[in-house]
């Protein structure tokens, strides 16, 4: 009896191994193709990058997610879980690379999957990623309209299209809250009979108060990115609350979209919005159109955030074996 548990026990172990690798290349060629179809918008048109502010470009976007991942490792605490400071931040990170996967589950799958589960519960972890994400894109959603409202209208500037992305951005921010209000949260959790206490109104705010210099950083990774390809900026803080604009409108359309990544999606609203923009600064494009410039930034944008993700995920793979995880 004990050698045929043993048999069974390696088997299992075979067959978990090999989902393990699966998985890993299912992640890659998603991965791979975001990159060729990036790199593929950008040959045959000129422009000069600076290296430097591209590498500073994909730090800052890196850095970017620390505010949301110190949300998503309390979240977690607040509905009663002890993750460790290190296996959180690991954990997020890496989880990252699963939106380059079809579907929207995979980046609850690879969060969940490198937690302690003696110190975390499955069904908490993936609440609690779903709080996250939720809240992120909530915010998201916040800034977009925000931007619009007080920023843009009081210097008199019009977005194109300006009450469509408004419908959009408000439509998302109250499907995005909805579902993770207290009441709400909790109702759904002892329906699936998940036992889940803790999320408070306080939960939401401090999520909130995190995740607003989340879409600044974010904003200002893709200024670093016109700076780095050769446009000039003549007003930097209009420009980098235009920068926030963009990619929060493109990273919450994508979002609401079930394509891997939002590729395609993000980069269609992001050109949307840059090409009008650069055609009230013509000064800025030199001999490109407005069109070129935009699909560079675009391009170069998603390249520099594929290789940031993959970076930082490499790094956080190696464990840390002679520290203590807090």
């Amino acid at each position: 009896m004990g050698k045929i548990r043993t048999v069974m026990m390696s088997n299992w172990t075979q067959i978990g191994n090999f989902l393990k690798i699966l998985f890993t290349l299912i992640v890659f060629s998603g991965v791979g193709w975001a990159l060729y179809k990036s790199w593929d918008k950008i040959q045959g048109i000129h422009w000069e990058p600076n290296y430097r502010l591209l590498i500073l470009s994909g730090i800052c976007y890196a850095t970017a997610y620390l505010p949301a991942a110190l949300f998503w490792r309390y979240a977690m605490q607040t509905l009663g879980q002890q993750p460790g400071v290190y296996e959180s931040f690991r954990a997020y990170y890496i989880g990252h690379l699963g939106k380059y996967i079809p579907g929207k589950g995979f980046v609850l799958v690879i969060r969940s999957g490198l937690l302690n589960h003696e110190r975390t519960k499955i069904p908490a972890a993936a609440a609690s990623v779903f709080l996250e994400t939720m809240t992120m894109m909530a915010v998201g959603a916040f800034v977009t309209v925000a931007i619009v409202m007080f920023w843009f209208r009081q210097e008199g500037h019009r977005i194109e299209h300006e009450s469509g992305l408004m419908l959009l951005a408000v439509g998302v921010l109250c499907g995005t809250m909805l579902p993770i209000l207290p009441p709400v949260f909790h109702f759904v959790a002892k329906k699936c009979r998940i036992e889940l206490e803790g999320l408070r109104f306080r939960t939401l705010a401090v999520g909130w108060l995190l995740n607003i210099p989340v879409w600044i950083m974010l904003g200002t990774s893709l200024w670093l990115i016109m700076q780095g390809i050769g446009i000039q900026s003549q007003a930097v803080l209009h420009d980098i609350m235009f920068c926030t604009l963009t990619v929060s409108t493109a990273m919450v359309f994508g979002f609401a979209t079930p394509i891997p990544g939002g590729l395609g999606a993000r980069e269609l609203v992001a050109i949307h919005l840059l090409v009008p923009f650069f055609l009230a600064h013509p000064d800025m494009l030199g001999d490109n159109t407005a069109e070129a410039m935009a699909i560079v930034i675009v391009a170069v944008q998603r390249i520099i955030s594929i290789f940031s993700e993959l970076t930082i995920s490499a790094i956080l793979m190696c464990k840390r074996g002679s520290c203590s995880d807090g």
